[in-house]
């Protein structure tokens, strides 16, 4: 069984998939990305996302051209705010799940910009019109697709991804929840840690010399307790990617391996959320005011991968995967 790693990062940041991918073994994966989550969570998912366009597999709409319509991304500090118009190429379903490219990645000259902010941004099917209309104006390839317009449309950090990060496959979806998980885990690691310092402020039970012990009103305890709920979770995902090769195997075995692996990335999720608010919730009450600034910056930082977890499964489902690398 993988141990829990030490409180210590790479130096690969920037420059992950020389170090790390789909094709490494789950517990190497899961161990690499819980220390780039410890250490900085807000710099391991923007590395994450330039390194690998993980929405590849999605479907994906194409932007207008014309300059009225041309699709923009505003900042705003929980995501973007999406406007413009797109439209479907013929006979695309676009599924659950859309992919809405601010410039056309079709276009060589398009993945330019696309460097310094992120150019694709993945929101549920169901903020589309519900009766798109044709748009002659926008075609490509002499085909008209069914265009449609968005207004405002919120999409949070952890749906955003760059159109020059390698595009990864349908079955590269166990890479990705396993990455996720492991950067959420370490991000998670860090707050209780945090939670756990003694606060010099509070006044401590007297010593029969007249000297204070540990602050009294500590949040040591509840630390130490999420911090053990933390560590069985990630020891149970732990023990899942460290199961048998799959070379050999059948189709259907493997398939039951994903969905396996599936269900206990969304245990991680439910976990992992509840440490980080819990957690929060608790520095409120005990921590200092210098660590309940910390631990607000955490989980502003841990955020995007957070909201990305949750969704995980639904947005690379794990039906049809053939191949996950397990140790």
């Amino acid at each position: 069984m993988s141990k829990l790693p030490k409180n210590t990062t790479t130096t690969a940041r920037g420059d992950y998939p020389r170090v790390v991918g789909p094709d490494t073994a789950l517990p190497r994966v899961l161990d690499f990305f819980e220390l780039e989550g410890y250490s900085d969570p807000s710099a391991a998912w923007r590395a994450f996302t330039h390194a690998w366009n993980w929405a590849a597999p999605l479907p994906a709409a194409v932007p207008a051209e014309d300059p009225g319509a041309r699709p923009v991304a505003r900042p705003v500090p929980e995501g973007f705010v999406l406007s413009g118009q797109w439209h479907m190429p013929p006979g695309t379903d676009p599924g659950r799940w859309l992919v809405l490219p601010v410039t056309d990645p079709r276009r060589q000259d398009a993945r330019a910009g696309a460097a310094n902010a992120p150019d694709l941004f993945v929101t549920a099917s169901r903020v589309l019109p519900r009766a798109p209309r044709s748009h002659p104006a926008v075609e490509y390839g002499g085909e008209a697709g069914r265009a449609f317009r968005l207004d405002d449309v919120q999409v949070p950090n952890g749906f955003a991804t760059y159109s020059t990060g390698t595009p990864l496959r349908e079955d590269d979806a166990a890479f990705v929840w396993t990455a996720v998980t492991g950067m959420a885990f370490g991000a998670a690691r860090s707050l209780t840690d945090t939670l756990a310092r003694p606060d010099p402020n509070a006044a401590g039970p007297t010593s029969p010399v007249g000297t204070h012990t540990q602050s009294g009103p500590s949040a040591t305890g509840p630390a130490a307790e999420l911090a053990a709920v933390l560590r069985d979770e990630r020891l149970n995902l732990a023990a899942r990617v460290h199961g048998a090769p799959l070379a050999g195997l059948a189709d259907a075995v493997r398939a039951a391996k994903a969905q396996a692996l599936a269900a206990q990335i969304r245990r991680a999720s439910r976990t992992v959320h509840l440490v980080v608010a819990a957690a929060y919730e608790r520095a409120l009450l005990c921590a200092a005011d210098e660590d309940r600034g910390a631990l607000a910056r955490l989980v502003e930082e841990c955020s995007p991968i957070l909201q990305y977890m949750r969704f995980a499964v639904e947005l690379l489902p794990p039906g049809g995967q053939s191949s996950i690398p397990e140790g």
